[in-house]
């Protein structure tokens, strides 16, 4: 694809440095799938990662509810009349810090980024929910290596109930399976739409960190999470025709509706020099400035490495498949930035999963 005269990013790339020695020009992207051949797991119950004692309310704030104060949505009790009331106010209770990773286009290493950072933050004694929302082609299964019982879809069906679809995968990560069936759920009565939604909820109290897998580039749906979430995290490559989808993304996002997106932290993946990484971040965040009034910032990059196609075909996430490598090195320093960063919520105090049920009503991409 040939850049847009028009565009802000449609100067010529300058020439992306020499591959360094000794990296093989493979990296977070999509290598070849091995087959969903593994036994199926059995759902696990919520627990809390053993880090101490739990977490310690903020003055002024309800207390923090733990894995163990019935992580899922109960049936209401007492007058009817009352229980709105007392799900908003449920619902304003502390909750995990929203990470939706996005990228303009396939094939960046969007999910493999995704994972592994879900692991990375895992291991650093947070407690990490990863939530694959590609509605279509969902991946998170095969990076990590295991085949979830049942998804979303079946929850919303009355087929599965919400805890037998949570699975535990490497450092305790808590990972919900995306659901491919999404377009129907239009039709799907109020009833079991708030069950789920009530039960989502609640896992958000329970996890200091919720991490979304979304689709690749600029569908509805994909604009929607991006919107609602905290944070943006921006996977893209030096290539100059994933950069201009990455700006096509944040137009896209900013224009979508008349509040700000969160902050816009930005990936370089399949790098050869931390060079490259400037050099992509100079230009976005320049664009992002001039022409849709955001900030970029760089979180980080990450290497070409060979171990990560490895660690795919394996069926092993890459920080559990190769933990020396320097993608994994990468990985590790990109959760350190996110955990350096601002802590808390950007998007004010209201359950994430509340702020997406106009798509849960609509349905689809």
């Amino acid at each position: 694809m040939t850049p847009d005269a028009r565009t802000p990013l449609a100067a010529s790339a300058s020439p992306a440095p020499a591959e360094a020695p000794g990296r093989a020009p493979i990296a977070l992207g999509h290598s070849s799938l091995a087959s969903r051949s593994a036994a199926p797991l059995s759902p696990v119950a919520l627990r809390q990662p053993s880090r101490g004692a739990p977490p310690q309310p903020r003055a002024g704030q309800p207390p923090v509810l733990t894995p163990g104060t019935a992580p899922y949505a109960a049936a209401a009790t007492g007058d009817p009349a009352t229980e709105p009331a007392r799900r908003i106010v449920r619902d304003l209770r502390p909750r995990a810090r929203v990470l939706a990773v996005v990228s303009g286009k396939g094939g960046v290493g969007k999910t493999n980024i995704a994972v592994n950072l879900a692991i990375a933050l895992a291991a650093r004694g947070r407690r990490v929910l990863l939530v694959d929302a590609d509605l279509g082609l969902a991946n998170v299964d095969l990076v990590l290596g295991q085949r979830p019982l049942g998804d979303l879809a079946h929850v919303l069906a009355g087929r599965m109930p919400l805890e037998a679809i949570v699975q535990e995968g490497p450092a305790s990560v808590h990972w919900i399976p995306g659901a491919s069936h999404v377009p129907a759920l239009a039709g799907v009565g109020e009833g079991p739409r708030e069950a789920l939604l009530s039960g989502l909820t609640d896992l958000e109290r329970v996890h200091d960190f919720l991490i979304l897998d979304t689709p690749a580039g600029i569908g509805r749906g994909v604009l929607h999470l991006a919107r609602q979430a905290d944070e943006l995290i921006l996977v893209t490559t030096p290539e100059p025709t994933a950069m201009m989808d990455a700006y096509t993304l944040l137009k896209a996002a900013t224009a979508a509706g008349d509040d700000a997106i969160g902050p816009v932290n930005l990936i370089v993946n399949m790098v050869t020099h931390r060079k490259d990484a400037a050099r992509v971040h100079k230009r976005l965040r320049e664009a992002g400035s001039q022409f849709l009034g955001i900030d970029v910032r760089l979180l980080g990059y990450v290497y070409c490495d060979g171990h990560v196609g490895r660690a795919v075909q394996k069926r092993e996430p890459l920080m559990l498949a190769y933990p020396h490598s320097q993608a994994t090195w990468c990985i590790k320093q990109l959760a350190g930035a996110i955990l350096d960063g601002p802590d808390g919520v950007t998007k004010g105090h209201f359950a994430f999963f509340r702020r997406l049920a106009n798509l849960f009503v609509a349905g689809g991409r």
